[in-house]
């Protein structure tokens, strides 16, 4: 562990009125140490498992286990980040059932946990890098193949749609007729220029979660300090009262740091 420094300065455990956590690679290193360092600071470990190639990215359950006693031992709740190389609305029935398996593996091993929720990426893309042309065909499979997962047993209530690059209208009704929650990814809507303001005014009541990051010439996951005084003070008005978790999606150190030194700063001058 002594290679995994520096730390962070202080615990920020229930200091705000909802759940604050990072991603559980802010270190160069695999999920176990990341989580050793980060869990005595932080309210909730997002725990990133982004790809669903090669078995390293799937925690063994040995390490689940160890995971389970770091939960106990700090007090610290765990969210997952489900793989984003799957394609739930591809129009092939083969590449739509190697996501929903993918899927079910990786909620079935990660269950012991207990995860707050689990982050699901309605891809619009097929796994050939092409928009879906047919939105209504695209919904029809994204809903096969949902209640293909739900077989597994989670709740509907512990899964969250992410908010991506399209409009999540064209999603609005498959998430509330599932019971589904939102996950209100704030770098990307800012990333594509959407009205950030509307989108928390319309979804922030049925988000579980807020990925917050800033983001500079087009690149996102970058230290909160990368944003504009005006948004962030937007955000930060809404998540006055904001009872759910907010995740600092970024994947460095200083990043992290920069960012709950402004968080803390920017709260308490409010």
């Amino acid at each position: 562990m002594e290679a995994l420094s520096p730390k962070i300065a202080k615990s920020y455990k229930g200091c705000f009125p909802f759940k604050l956590g990072t991603t559980s690679y802010i270190y160069p290193a695999p999920i176990l140490p990341n989580v050793t360092r980060l869990a005595p600071f932080l309210d909730e470990i997002e725990l990133v498992l982004f790809e669903s190639s090669g078995e390293d990215n799937l925690p063994g359950r040995g390490e689940v286990q160890r995971l389970r006693g770091l939960s106990t031992d700090w007090e610290v709740g765990y969210n997952v980040h489900l793989p984003i190389d799957i394609y739930l609305g591809d129009p092939r029935w083969e590449v739509r059932a190697e996501g929903v398996k993918i899927v079910k593996k990786f909620i079935e091993r990660t269950m012991p946990l207990s995860p707050s929720v689990y982050t699901l990426h309605y891809s619009l893309r097929d796994n050939q890098g092409q928009d879906a042309s047919d939105l209504e065909r695209w919904k029809g499979h994204l809903i096969q193949s949902t209640e293909e997962i739900l077989r597994c047993g989670v709740e509907p209530s512990r899964i969250s749609i992410e908010t991506l690059g399209y409009p999540f209208e064209w999603i609005e009704a498959i998430v509330i007729d599932f019971g589904f929650s939102i996950c209100l990814d704030i770098g990307h809507l800012l990333l594509k220029g959407l009205n950030l303001k509307a989108h928390l005014e319309k979804y922030l009541p049925n988000t579980s979660i807020i990925h917050l990051h800033g983001l500079q010439n087009g690149r996102d996951h970058l230290g909160i300090n990368n944003l504009n005084e005006e948004t962030l003070d937007l955000i930060l008005s809404y998540l006055r009262h904001f009872q759910g978790i907010l995740s600092i999606e970024v994947f460095a150190f200083e990043d992290l740091k920069n960012s709950l030194q402004l968080l803390e700063e920017k709260w308490g001058s409010r």
